[in-house]
């Protein structure tokens, strides 16, 4: 060690003795130069770089700049989420959408456990302008069918849906906040009415946006339910986005409650195209647990045509807890439509 810092303090003499030599020694010819040549004293040419960092100084230790830069950053970092949710069709723009908006989804699925189907999806806004855009009209459904190939088997699929449609009223909406309530009927087996409160805030900060959100929900038949969701969203690098989405669900007729976790990377290659690896996870009935599934998924998504088509492929694994985390593929192949005024 002590050889290892003699080596140390050589080697910086023999770096620096020439430089200090070469100071000294251009020191006497510089100053011969300048007294040979009368040259006027300007004190303003030293004026421009001390300004410089005078201002850089009062500038870094100015609280309202701080507060710029803080909002400028939170600005950047929802914008970018923005562009992200809208060309991936998050399902937060369902709940938050303030224009009329159609959004379908149509296309195969295959799994190795459950066979193959055809997954479809209908999200419809219809904003009611003479009510000062406040009002909606929401159509929400979802449905399988297990034999793609027929007709009947989704005529049947369809019949079995549970569409959920309803009124939304938005009680307060700016920037961070937004507050809404739906009145409406779930055309089950039977039939139901229910009523929802949802409300959402936006909690900025230098590189990371914290969206919280909470839906209480109440239905005639299934009762009570609650879920609080919590979401981290930051860019990282050129073009990627990383999120977190951790949510639990809870509900008055089931045992325990059904928390859900989800990790996203997100890769804008263009304006259309981008993929998004997902690492998630999925424990119903919690404490009490026996059918948690872990799954990790591959998605690419392109515009196809105009502003309104797209195509996703979704290639992904599941290690299901009730089959012994043995190793499940599947893929799904999705064509989306989309109508209306974006946000």
């Amino acid at each position: 060690m002590l050889l290892l810092k003699k080596k140390l303090h050589s080697s910086i003499y023999r770096l620096f003795l020439p430089l200090l030599l070469m100071v000294f020694l251009a020191g006497p010819v510089q100053g011969e130069q300048e007294s040979s040549a009368p040259v006027e004293d300007d004190p303003k040419e030293a004026q421009p770089s001390e300004n410089k960092t005078r201002d850089w100084l009062d500038r870094l230790s100015d609280p309202s700049e701080w507060e710029i830069w803080h909002r400028d950053a939170s600005k950047g970092v929802m914008e970018a989420g923005e562009r992200i949710d809208h060309f991936f069709g998050d399902e937060r723009l369902d709940e938050e959408n303030r224009k009329t908006r159609l959004r379908l989804g149509l296309g195969p699925r295959w799994h190795e456990h459950d066979g193959a189907s055809l997954l479809t999806d209908i999200k419809l806004r219809l904003v009611l302008p003479q009510l000062k855009n406040r009002f909606q009209l929401v159509v929400d459904d979802s449905f399988e069918s297990d034999e793609p190939g027929t007709t009947a088997a989704y005529s049947d699929a369809v019949k079995d849906s549970e569409p959920d449609t309803s009124l939304r009223y938005i009680i307060k909406e700016t920037e961070r906040r937004r507050l809404s309530a739906d009145a409406g009927v779930r055309f089950s087996s039977p039939s139901q009415l229910f009523g929802r409160l949802r409300g959402r805030i936006i909690v900025p900060y230098p590189v990371w946006e914290m969206r919280l959100t909470n839906t209480a929900a109440w239905f005639t038949d299934d009762g009570f339910v609650y879920t609080p969701e919590i979401r981290f969203t930051r860019p990282v690098w050129d073009d990627w986005l990383f999120r977190s989405s951790s949510r639990v669900t809870w509900e008055e007729n089931e045992n325990g409650v059904k928390p859900a976790q989800m990790f996203s990377l997100y890769r804008a290659l263009s304006s259309r195209r981008g993929y998004r690896i997902s690492l998630g996870a999925y424990w119903p009935e919690t404490p009490h647990a026996h059918e948690a599934v872990y799954s990790s998924e591959f998605s690419y998504r392109q515009l196809i045509h105009s502003r309104w088509l797209f195509v996703e492929v979704t290639p992904g694994m599941e290690f299901p807890q009730i089959r012994h985390y043995d190793f499940t593929p599947y893929i799904e192949v999705k064509f989306e439509v989309v109508f209306g005024d974006e946000e």
